[in-house]
């Protein structure tokens, strides 16, 4: 009977080392995913600002400008929360009302065009 314990005990003792092994793995990775993340983001950050100011200091923007535009993007889609979010187009292949939020036309199966330089 102790052999028996013995072995359950170590193939338990196996098992949850492996799945330790597994998780730690997948934090490592979502560790370094992050970093990257954060990464563009900066970049990203540092782009938008750069374009601003050849913007503000070449064309004379205030900003006032920017934020106002901001505002109205972001109110495009019938919500103020600080995300772009999908619009209703009338597809230009059949004229049916389409969101945004799908690369095709629900009803017609075209592609829809893009609403957002960005996105």
């Amino acid at each position: 009977m102790n052999l028996a314990w013995d072995v359950l005990q170590h193939f338990q003792i196996e098992k949850a080392k492996s799945a330790a092994e597994l998780a730690s793995s997948k934090v490592d990775r979502l560790s370094a995913r992050k970093n990257n993340t954060k990464q563009e983001l900066e970049e990203l950050t540092l782009a938008c600002q750069a374009m601003w100011e050849l913007l503000r200091d070449h064309l004379g923007f205030t900003d006032e400008h920017l934020k106002a535009k901001i505002l109205e993007v972001d109110a495009r889609d019938g919500t103020v929360d600080g995300k772009i979010g999908a619009e209703l187009i009338d597809c230009p292949h059949c004229g049916q009302k389409a969101s945004t939020a799908k690369p095709n036309c629900v009803y017609c199966g075209h592609r829809l065009p893009s609403t957002h330089a960005m996105k």
